[in-house]
């Protein structure tokens, strides 16, 4: 499971998560990514989504309805509370 940090055309960041093949985060400011980052309580991580930011990758236009969708939707999708990798941490 992996997070990767895009922009979106409109400036915003968004979240995709490779497990669950969606954005969990859209129409982002940086302060919010790195709130959400922050939360996960470890100072690597923050960097490494300030680092991901820095970059600017873009979110692939065909990835764009997946956005789209959330919005509609009024919320994104949310990944499960299952164990991950071996460490067996769970997220609430």
């Amino acid at each position: 499971m992996a997070w990767r940090i895009e922009q979106q055309a409109d400036g915003h960041f968004a979240i995709y998560s490779t497990r669950l093949q969606d954005y969990i985060v859209i129409d982002a400011d940086a302060a919010e990514i790195e709130r959400v980052y922050a939360e996960k309580g470890v100072t690597v991580y923050l960097a490494s989504a300030r680092a991901q930011m820095a970059k600017q990758i873009a979110v692939p236009a065909e990835n764009e309805a997946l956005i789209d969708a959330s919005r509609r939707r009024g919320a994104t999708p949310k990944e499960p509370a299952e164990a991950i990798g071996a460490t067996g941490f769970v997220r609430e």
